[in-house]
């Protein structure tokens, strides 16, 4: 029973780590997290062991577990394989996806549109389930997972790239972009809109953490200079 409860407990906590509800770097502390899901200690640590698996959570000594954040070599290497293999997938995408499913893409991207425009709090997740939604048609289930794993480990870089005031019409034209050139059935056109729209994510996120970097050593100098 308590592997049931602690699935649940990691799959609401995933949900909120995705959605922006608990930042990056943010410490989940034990009582609270007993408090809120009122559950034991036991079950709330097997439930951040699950999200550590998945590289939601990371563990450090003397300060337990918070939401994990990346470093530029993290980054520079999960999107150099999200892009290879979002392109790989992009060809059969336009291979395999059937009819009904581009219509079914259309109305997924509306909604989208209507959550980014208003900012909602189901934004980030409404814009994963349309990426979903895209690699879902190329019928590689192995390959699908891999594009989820990799998307959903590098969850903090979309997060920063929504608090850039152009991405959100910027987002909305790329999707529609990518819609248009899955119905015309351009793999090579599609791979380079996949491309564009992964580096600009990848690229606004290692801007920041250069700028924080900077200004942490600047505040550094000046407490020790």
């Amino acid at each position: 029973m308590s592997s049931v409860i602690s699935a649940r407990i990691a799959r609401e906590l995933e949900a909120a780590i995705l959605s922006g509800q608990f930042k990056p770097r943010e410490r989940l502390i034990e009582m609270d997290l007993i408090s809120r899901f009122g559950s034991s200690r036991t079950v709330i640590r097997e439930a951040l062991k699950k999200l550590e698996g998945k590289g939601l959570v990371r563990t450090e000594p003397y300060r337990g577990a918070m939401v994990a954040d990346l470093t530029r070599e993290e980054v520079e290497e999960i999107y150099f394989v999200r892009a290879a293999v979002e392109k790989l997938a992009a060809r059969l995408v336009v291979k395999n996806i059937r009819p009904h499913e581009i219509q079914t893409l259309k109305r997924v991207s509306r909604e989208v549109e209507r959550h980014l425009r208003q900012k909602t709090d189901q934004m980030i997740k409404q814009d994963s389930e349309f990426h979903r939604a895209i690699f879902k048609t190329c019928r590689n289930l192995y390959l699908h997972n891999i594009i989820d794993f990799l998307r959903t480990k590098a969850h903090i870089v979309g997060y920063n790239a929504w608090s850039l005031p152009e991405r959100i019409e910027q987002s909305i034209q790329e999707h529609r972009r990518i819609i248009r050139a899955i119905e015309a059935r351009n793999a090579a056109q599609l791979a380079k809109l996949i491309e564009k729209h992964l580096a600009y994510s990848k690229n606004s996120y290692l801007t920041q953490l250069k700028g924080a970097g900077s200004r942490a050593m600047k505040l550094k100098e000046k407490n020790f200079g």
